[in-house]
C-alpha cells in the first residue's frame, strides 16, 4: 500500500516540508619526513617536532610528531598529533584524521585513525593519537619503516563541513524571510574613524615623524597605550598639542605606520605580505614591525608577525630568525626554523652576543614600565605649559 499523509475529512491538506541533511567532506593530505630520526630521541616527554604548515579548507595544519611520547604515561609510545592554526575569523570545525608510516618505497607500513570526528576550536586546536605505535615496533627491522635514519609520516585530514538545506513546499500566504546579515558594526567605525571625520586628539612622534591618531582607537589595541594615554588620571592632561615620543629608540617611523595600519584595519600592512620581488623587503618590515608589536605588547600582531616570517625561512635568513624568535619568545617561529634546518642539514650557530645585546636592549627599555615612563615626561611638558 502507498503511503499518503492523513487528512481529515472536510478539512485542506495540511502542507508538508521536507529536510536534507549533507555533510560534504573536504580531505588533505601531506608528507612529514623526520630526517636524522635518532637525533630526535631524548627530546623529552611532551616536546615535539613540528611540520611545515599545509593548507586544508582554506585554514593552515601542521603535523606535531612526539619521539619521546606525549605524556609521561605513554613515554613507550610514538605520539602523532594534527593542529590547526585557529583565527577568530574561523568558526569551529569537525575532523577526522589518519596517520600513516611510509616506507622507502612509499607502501604503508604502519595506519592509524581517529575513531571519530574532532572539533577544533577556540578551546582546542590539536587532536591526535597518543599511543600511535610503540618505539621498540617503530624501530623494528620488521616493520621496516626507518630508512636512512629517516621516516615518513603521511597525515590526511578530512574535514566535516555540516549544512542543512530546506526542500521548499509551496504555501501560499507565508513568504520564508531570508536570514540578518552579518554584524557589519565594529567594520563600519573603524571606517569611519579611519576616513578622517573625527578629529584626530593625540599626536605621536617616531624619530621625527609625526602621527595623528584617535587616542581610544589607539588605546583599545594596546595595554602599552592604555597605560600611557589613560593611566593614573593622564587622560584630562594629556591634549592633542603634546607631542607623545613614543619610539623609544626600538621603534622606527616604519614599523610605527605599520603598527596604526593593523590598529585600525586588523590586517598587516601591505609592505609585510609583498612577493615576489618585494620578498627581502617584505622580511625587512615584519622584522621591524614584530619588534614594534612586543614593546607595545600586541601579541596578536607579534604572533601575525610571526606566521608571516614563518613563511620567509630559508637559507639566508634561518639563523636570524631563530635569534630573533628565541628574543621575543616566539616558540612555533623558533621551532620551524629548527625543523627547516634539520631538513636542509644545516647548523645552526646562533650568535649569544647578538641575542644577549638584544635582550639587554629590551630589558634597559623596560626598566621602568614604558607607559609609566611616557606618562611621568607628559606629566612634566603639560607642567611646563
Amino acid at each position: 500500500m502507498a503511503a499518503a499523509p492523513s487528512v481529515a475529512d472536510g478539512r485542506d491538506l495540511t502542507a508538508v516540508t521536507g529536510s536534507l541533511s549533507e555533510v560534504p567532506k573536504v580531505t588533505g593530505t601531506h608528507e612529514f619526513t623526520i630526517r636524522e630520526y635518532s637525533r630526535t630521541k631524548g627530546m623529552g616527554v611532551g616536546k615535539s617536532v613540528v611540520s611545515q604548515h599545509f593548507s586544508v579548507d582554506g585554514r593552515r595544519w601542521h603535523i606535531r610528531f612526539y619521539p619521546d611520547g606525549y605524556s609521561t604515561a605513554d613515554g613507550g609510545w610514538i605520539a602523532l598529533y594534527a593542529q590547526t592554526l585557529h583565527k577568530p575569523q574561523l568558526r569551529p570545525v569537525s575532523a577526522e584524521f589518519t596517520f600513516q608510516l611510509l616506507g622507502p618505497d612509499g607502501d604503508v607500513r604502519h595506519t592509524r585513525r581517529s575513531d571519530r570526528a574532532c572539533k577544533y576550536d577556540t578551546m582546542c586546536n590539536s587532536w591526535g593519537i597518543r599511543r600511535y605505535i610503540t618505539r621498540a615496533h617503530l624501530e623494528s627491522a620488521a616493520l621496516g619503516a626507518i630508512h636512512a635514519d629517516s621516516i615518513t609520516v603521511c597525515c590526511t585530514v578530512t574535514i566535516h563541513k555540516a549544512r542543512r538545506r530546506s526542500l521548499a513546499v509551496n504555501r501560499p500566504g507565508l513568504v520564508k524571510m531570508p536570514p540578518p546579515p552579518p554584524s557589519s558594526h565594529g567594520e563600519n567605525a573603524i571606517r569611519f574613524l579611519a576616513r578622517g571625520k573625527v578629529p584626530f586628539d593625540v599626536r605621536f612622534e617616531v624619530e621625527g615623524e609625526v602621527f595623528e591618531a584617535h587616542r581610544m582607537v589607539v588605546a583599545a589595541q594596546s595595554p602599552w597605550f592604555e597605560g600611557l594615554l589613560y593611566g593614573h588620571g593622564r587622560e584630562a592632561a594629556t591634549g592633542k598639542d603634546v607631542l607623545l615620543q613614543v619610539g623609544g629608540g626600538i621603534v622606527t617611523a616604519e614599523a610605527f605606520r605599520g603598527v596604526l595600519h593593523f590598529i585600525y584595519t586588523d590586517e598587516l600592512p601591505g609592505e609585510a605580505t609583498a612577493k615576489g620581488r618585494k620578498g627581502r623587503g617584505s622580511y625587512d618590515v615584519t622584522l621591524r614591525l614584530l619588534e614594534a608589536a612586543d614593546y607595545y605588547l600586541m601579541e596578536r600582531l607579534k604572533l601575525m608577525c610571526a606566521c608571516r616570517l614563518g613563511d620567509l625561512i630559508k637559507d639566508s635568513t634561518v639563523e636570524t630568525l631563530v635569534e630573533t624568535a628565541e628574543v621575543y619568545s616566539c616558540k612555533d617561529l623558533e621551532q620551524a626554523c629548527r625543523n627547516y634546518a634539520a631538513r636542509r642539514g644545516l647548523r645552526l650557530l646562533p650568535n649569544l652576543e647578538n641575542i644577549q645585546s638584544a635582550i639587554r636592549k629590551r630589558l634597559t627599555s623596560s626598566a621602568v614600565a614604558p607607559a609609566t615612563r611616557r606618562i611621568m615626561d607628559v606629566a612634566s611638558t603639560s607642567g611646563a605649559e
